[in-house]
């Protein structure tokens, strides 16, 4: 269920990461996902992982360690797929490996030096954040 401040929440969260660089396991694709999930629903879905890898290789040994095989199917273990062209603001998605959300600006995925936003249609797959 959507928080009942929401968007004010779901805007600090893009505000915040807009120059934040990517920093493995505090600042990643997924844990920006994870924080604009938590601005929306109010609960953290990464919390157990926080801090818990400090490299894209410890990332990605830590997704195969909990049986995940890639970044699309963690975010397919937590929320329902829906088609991209579905996906609402506040949803969230993949785009070439790269966990992201949809927002006012496209769909925002995590750069070296921040958030970059491109085109909502260029999503591969989209999950839908209840």
């Amino acid at each position: 269920m959507r928080h009942s401040d929401w968007e004010k929440r779901f805007v600090a969260v893009t505000e915040r990461h807009l120059n934040t660089p990517c920093v493995w396991g505090k600042s990643d694709c997924l844990l920006t996902v994870a924080d604009a999930v938590e601005a929306i629903t109010g609960t953290d879905p990464a919390a157990d992982i926080r801090g818990k890898y400090r490299s894209m290789t410890g990332a990605y040994k830590l997704i195969k360690a909990r049986g995940f095989s890639d970044v699309a199917s963690v975010l397919a273990g937590q929320f329902e797929e829906i088609a991209p062209a579905l996906a609402q603001r506040g949803d969230i998605g993949v785009y070439e490996k790269t966990a992201g959300y949809f927002c006012e600006y496209g769909f925002a995925v995590k750069g070296d030096d921040g958030l970059r936003f491109i085109p909502r249609t260029m999503a591969e797959r989209a999950f839908k954040v209840a």
